[in-house]
């Protein structure tokens, strides 16, 4: 039987890893926003030269605007599936890193999106696509440890829920991995025709739609999307 103060101090213990994690995520978002500032506009500038000085800055948010409802619904999956653990160990905390690692990441590689990008020019699309795949990658590896390995650090029971979360972040993850894939292999191919290279990025979208409805069997009665 075990000690009432070792429960307490194990609980508290995993509280701390939960509100560190979702502190990774509050900075990570506050720093997509923080760089992001008005131009100056010079008095008297026409409304074209003022346009002209507001157009990077309307690149830059539309970026923010991106990674900010990507990493929104990290956090909400992430909070989804931390509600099922009981306990942690080594593991836990390891593959957590990891995973905030990469959410941590996007400030840098959101940067490369809206500041670096030029016609031809497509390597910060590669690194902020590869960013979001090891996101993925690593919540999937995450819902596989706590639900499959190591299924004694989660609350018994769920195991429907479990299921689904951890589909839902194995098919994402395959997507993202085909859809750069696909990419990678029209930017050799197609080198001096970049349309042709943009083309592979319509794949995520069209095939998470098939994922979408493939998952709907496994989807528990109740379920939010």
């Amino acid at each position: 039987m075990s000690h009432p103060q070792s429960e307490l101090q194990k609980e508290f213990e995993l509280e701390r890893m939960i509100l560190f994690s979702d502190a990774v995520f509050a900075i990570a978002i506050t720093l997509l926003i923080i760089e992001i500032k008005f131009p100056e506009v010079h008095k008297g500038a026409s409304a074209h030269e003022i346009w002209l000085d507001f157009a990077p800055v309307l690149i830059r948010f539309i970026g923010f605007i991106l990674s900010f409802f990507f990493i929104g619904l990290q956090w909400a999956r992430h909070l989804k599936i931390f509600k099922y653990l009981q306990s942690y160990n080594n593991g836990v905390i390891l593959i957590n890193l990891i995973f905030l690692f990469f959410i941590v990441c996007f400030p840098f590689t959101a940067s490369g999106l809206t500041e670096h990008i030029r016609p031809g020019f497509l390597l910060p699309i590669f690194i902020y696509i590869i960013n979001v795949a090891c996101v993925v990658i690593a919540q999937y590896a995450l819902c596989r440890y706590m639900f499959k390995t190591k299924t004694k650090l989660t609350f018994p029971g769920f195991e429907k829920e479990k299921k689904y979360m951890m589909l839902q972040s194995k098919y994402g993850a395959i997507m993202l991995i085909i859809t750069i894939a696909i990419t990678i292999s029209l930017s050799t191919v197609f080198s001096g025709n970049v349309s042709y290279t943009l083309y592979g990025f319509y794949f995520l979208p069209i095939s998470m739609v098939f994922v979408k409805k493939y998952l709907k069997k496994y989807k528990p009665a109740n379920t939010p999307e």
